[in-house]
């Protein structure tokens, strides 16, 4: 089995590397120290330890998939039937398996699963709803909203000063 990672206790400098690493994942040890104004050692062991107690996982690149040919991109919505729930996490990571597959949702309320997928045309996502998902004997029904335009919010969080202001009450 493998060991879970520690719970720890994240302090200010902790949660200001993990924001700097979420609004720039790419970035160099040498300019997060600079921007937070410590030192290289410094860093470099801090996100070390975020990283051995799971806090910080792998850094991911945004890519323009319509560059590479994929120009459709859908939110596929899967119910899946009362007697398959045993099947719940198999399903999940049969979902995930599949090539055109950015992000697997498990998700509370009228759905199970919300399946992002990106894909080289409409036939290709019809293809992939009608035989990958559709058929699948767990699938109760599905429903397929196509993406016109997808902005990542921590791409845009220039505005936003850090987690304190994250979790501040929403103002009425």
């Amino acid at each position: 089995m493998t060991p879970q990672p520690q719970k720890m206790h994240l302090d200010e400098l902790d949660e200001r590397i993990v924001w700097e690493l979420l609004r720039d994942a790419g970035q160099s040890n040498k300019a997060l120290a600079e921007r937070l104004g410590v030192s290289e050692s410094t860093t470099i062991n801090r996100v070390r330890a975020l990283r051995a107690a799971g806090v910080v996982g792998k850094a991911h690149v945004t890519i323009d998939v319509e560059a590479l040919g994929f120009n459709v991109q859908a939110l596929v919505f899967v119910r899946l039937r009362p007697q398959a729930r045993p099947r719940i996490k198999e399903f999940a990571e049969m979902a995930a398996r599949i090539p055109q597959t950015i992000n697997v949702f498990f998700m509370g309320g009228n759905d199970d699963f919300v399946i992002h997928v990106f894909c080289t045309s409409t036939g290709q996502l019809r293809d992939l709803v009608s035989t990958r998902l559709s058929m699948d004997p767990a699938v109760a029904t599905t429903s397929t909203q196509v993406v016109f335009d997808y902005i990542p919010g921590v791409t845009r969080m220039e505005h936003v000063s850090g987690w304190d202001e994250i979790r501040a009450p929403i103002p009425a």
